[in-house]
């Protein structure tokens, strides 16, 4: 069975079922109005509606969802007032009736406000190709997940009990655990998991999904270490992008320190100091020539002594941030200047911290580690597009500059490629820019899992895509690119029961020592080619010049 067939039988199944669990409901509703009321009963029917308005959207159903979340709620405050008051008994009866009237809000969701679901398989091997965990009591929610992380690549496990998961965890640890914080036999909060020992000294990543957005989940989710904290129905491209921006993290490449100091013993005891905490670390020593550096090694990280020969580190850092692309890089100053009015004004003047030394040896690694991560993350926010995860247009832009002009010195071959999803804009009018969202985000996914670890990829615009490739001549391009289109056509995109596929169209241009063209030009030549590309009929790449 495709990949496709499977979500639709899984929607199918949902909704057969579903007339049991309306009757069941309507049973449960009956003791809301009993003489005595049973709580056994009222739980259950708590139950069955978080239950609903977590997978009903993501089978079709979104008003059903939506509907069973608001008496869910309403559920909440009357299980949580006193009995007997004149509110309490209307606002029981008027629950009961419109428990009963579930029915009325089971019509599947009308074009073009549907939600997609993406499909297509990769070849086993591909990409992160990484193990995820999804802890899920619905199982028909819980495979319908599945079937989207193996679509990506991602080795995924579906385990529908704690239990079950906790006996396969004490043998292996995935990468990244996906877990349901409202297990319907197991409690209805993530209580239970800070109670069974699990995530104590995981080494896994966890990423939580709930039924509902609650704040007291999400506090007790972010003391388990939660990396993402997702609502029902999911948005499924925007959880398989947080579990790939997790993986890229526990995959990211070593801190990149550079150390400013004229001490070079203790300098060197700090290379190496950081070296054995599987940093990289580099040494300057002639404070002139830092712009240079930063512009050779590209750190992560500054630390800088605050007081040098001939130079101050509050001037050189103020240097530093006269340069546009280095105002976002951390600078700590490290110095035996313990005068809490000369370290505010030597941070007034550009740097992010203050280490006094000597520096305990932790107290600088873990320093240095969380200023490193904290700055990832916000240079990802700052130059990533928010649909894609891709580079923004300046970003890509910048990166074509900086590697033209380290090819043009070192004498090295590089490529860049524009690629534009084709007749986008029938995508849009026929089944809504959700769905538009839906293709230009899995353009970016597919980018990530078949173009190699050291591409660079940005959104050049609208459904624009900008690839630039080091160290790869036009050949070794073209046949990664041509692989991606072809995987990219087999894509099936689902929104209600009508089944699409879209193409893209690439433009290729390669630059040698030998050619006369800068960065722009480059660009402008790669979009030439993809002006031949379409006009030779669509899904097809062209070589600039071939």
């Amino acid at each position: 069975m495709s990949f496709n067939e499977q979500l639709l039988a899984l929607q199918q199944q949902y909704r057969e079922k579903l007339p049991d669990i309306l009757s069941q409901i309507r049973g449960l509703a009956d003791s809301l109005v009993a003489e005595q009321q049973s709580t056994a009963d009222l739980e259950a029917l708590a139950e069955h509606l978080h239950k609903i308005a977590g997978s009903a959207g993501t089978f079709g159903l979104s008003a059903l969802s939506t509907q069973a979340a608001l008496l869910d709620q309403r559920l909440e405050a009357v299980l949580a007032a006193e009995p007997g008051s004149d509110w309490y008994q209307g606002e029981c009866r008027l629950l009961k009736t419109e428990l009963y009237d579930l029915e009325r809000f089971t019509a599947p969701d009308q074009l073009p406000g549907a939600r997609p679901v993406l499909s297509g398989q990769l070849a086993t091997g591909a990409g992160l190709a990484a193990e995820v965990w999804l802890l899920e009591d619905d199982e028909l929610l819980g495979s319908s997940l599945l079937a989207h992380l193996e679509a990506f690549n991602f080795k995924a496990r579906l385990f529908t009990s704690l239990a079950q998961m906790t006996e396969a965890f004490a043998q292996q640890q995935p990468e990244v655990l996906v877990l349901d914080v409202m297990l319907g036999t197991e409690g209805r909060s993530v209580d239970f998991l800070q109670h069974t020992g699990l995530l104590k000294d995981a080494r896994s990543r966890v990423i939580f999904i709930s039924a509902k957005d609650d704040f007291r989940a999400r506090l007790q989710a972010a003391s388990l270490g939660a990396e993402g904290f997702f609502i029902k129905p999911l948005d499924v491209p925007k959880l398989v992008t947080r579990v790939e921006q997790v993986l890229t993290r526990l995959h990211a490449p070593v801190e990149r320190v550079l150390i400013v100091d004229d001490d070079k013993l203790l300098a060197r005891y700090y290379q190496e100091l950081l070296r054995g905490a599987g940093m990289h670390a580099e040494i300057l020593q002639e404070p002139e020539r830092i712009i240079e550096v930063l512009e050779q090694k590209y750190p992560d990280i500054v630390l800088m002594d605050l007081q040098m020969p001939g130079i101050s580190g509050q001037n050189l850092a103020a240097v530093v941030r006269q340069y546009e692309q280095w105002v976002g890089l951390p600078i700590v100053y490290l110095s035996a200047e313990h005068d809490p009015h000369q370290q505010l004004k030597a941070l007034n003047q550009g740097a992010d911290d203050f280490l006094t030394k000597p520096v305990d040896d932790a107290h600088l690694i873990t320093a240095v580690k969380s200023r490193v991560v904290r700055s990832r993350q916000l240079l990802e926010l700052m130059t990533k597009d928010s649909l894609t995860g891709l580079l923004k247009h300046a970003t890509i832009k910048d990166s074509i500059n900086r590697e033209w002009a380290i090819a043009k010195r070192k004498g090295d071959t590089f490529c860049v490629s524009m690629l534009d999803i084709d007749h986008f804009k029938q995508v849009n009018d026929r089944f809504g820019h959700g769905t538009g969202d839906e293709v230009i985000a899995s353009v970016a996914t597919l980018l990530r899992q078949r173009l190699r670890a050291t591409d660079i990829l940005g959104r050049y615009g609208g459904e624009e895509f900008a690839v630039l490739m080091g160290s790869c001549d036009v050949a070794a391009a073209k046949a990664v690119l041509e692989d991606f289109r072809k995987r990219f056509q087999d894509l099936q995109f689902t929104s209600e029961d009508t089944s699409f596929s879209v193409t893209i169209s690439i433009g290729l241009a390669e630059y040698r020592p030998d050619m006369d063209v800068d960065a722009e030009t480059l660009l402008v030549n790669a979009d030439k080619a993809l002006y031949e590309a379409k006009k030779a009929g669509r899904n097809r790449l062209a070589v600039y010049g071939a």
